[in-house]
């Protein structure tokens, strides 16, 4: 074998390993630098410390991109992050070079139905990744001031403020009140009332009061205990079984009285009576009347027994006519 044949396997046997080098660093991911990204810019008005470029972006815990630059917006005083997304993680898209536009037309109404950005802990490390997700109402207004840097062939997604942020805002807030309370006047206050509270309390009205009370409460222990004592389980028992007795002798009492009343036939015997003093004031009256006739009928037989008195004759020749009187 000559000089030149050996350094032809040489370059061969060379170039055969770079191959599968390269085949190997694109297979561990160098691919990505060769797939199509669309990016993203957003902006944040608190500390994006933990948060650095290459760090992931993530729709609802799924990684979809990384942050590809970090940088600060003067006008606004907010600190601009550019992401660059794989369309390829999201199925309706599966865009490639040319068709962007279909992502794009999907993100626009997805930021419509409240999607956002915002900033959350990878752990216990402190390393912060973005995370996208529904974190505004639909509808909810986007707040893009005109004064922004926008990013050039970017789409803007709007952000919402960490829940560390909002929890400090919370405790901000709490402590600032808290801050306002004056503690002062209200131990002191608290000092006079305790005060007050104690000269009643020393007064001895109040103390014969309380110790009466406790008295009676002693009172009324012994009471109830002496109750206690009279009233054991055995009286208990027999006086529970007398008042079942008298309850039954109750029950009976009341369903005899009602058969009673039923055999009585109360309606038909109340309509009857009613009945009866109904005709017997028609017979008063009929009474009433007949005795007015008796009445005239003895006043006309006095007036006649007067003049057959007076006039015996006047059987046999009649009345007398008053002319005839003259």
């Amino acid at each position: 074998m000559n000089e030149r044949q050996q350094n032809l396997r040489i370059g061969i046997f060379t170039a055969a390993g770079l191959l599968l080098l390269l085949a190997g660093l694109f297979c561990l991911g160098l691919s990505d630098l060769f797939a199509d990204k669309i990016q993203l810019f957003t902006y944040f008005s608190e500390s994006v410390q933990g948060l650095s470029v290459g760090s992931s972006v993530k729709y609802r815990g799924v990684p979809v991109g990384s942050v590809s630059k970090l940088s600060i917006d003067m006008d606004s005083k907010k600190v601009l992050v550019t992401m660059e997304i794989d369309p390829a993680h999201f199925h309706r898209t599966r865009i490639r070079t040319g068709i962007s536009g279909t992502f794009d037309n999907m993100l626009q109404k997805e930021i419509k139905n409240g999607l956002r950005c915002r900033l959350e802990f990878a752990g216990i490390t402190g390393m912060k990744f973005i995370e996208l997700d529904y974190f505004a109402h639909p509808d909810a207004p986007i707040n893009l001031l005109e004064h922004y840097a926008l990013v050039r062939e970017a789409e803007y997604i709007p952000s919402v403020p960490s829940t560390i942020k909002d929890l400090t805002a919370t405790l901000s807030g709490a402590l600032d009140r808290l801050g306002k309370i004056r503690f002062e006047d209200i131990a002191g206050e608290l000092e006079r009332s305790l005060s007050k509270l104690s000269d009643l309390l020393s007064d001895p009205a109040i103390s014969s009061a309380i110790n009466r009370i406790n008295e009676a409460a002693e009172h009324l222990e012994a009471g109830s205990g002496t109750i206690l004592r009279v009233l054991d389980e055995n009286r208990l028992n027999r006086l529970l079984n007398t008042l079942e007795k008298d309850l039954d002798v109750l029950n009976n009492l009341g369903e005899q009285l009602t058969r009673t009343t039923q055999e009585m036939k109360l309606p038909e015997t109340t309509s009857a009576f009613r009945k009866g003093l109904t005709e017997l004031s028609e017979g008063r009256e009929s009474l009433d009347d007949t005795l007015s006739k008796l009445n005239q009928t003895l006043e006309s037989i006095k007036i006649l027994t007067d003049y057959l008195s007076t006039d015996p004759s006047s059987i046999i020749k009649g009345k007398k006519n008053p002319a005839n009187r003259k």
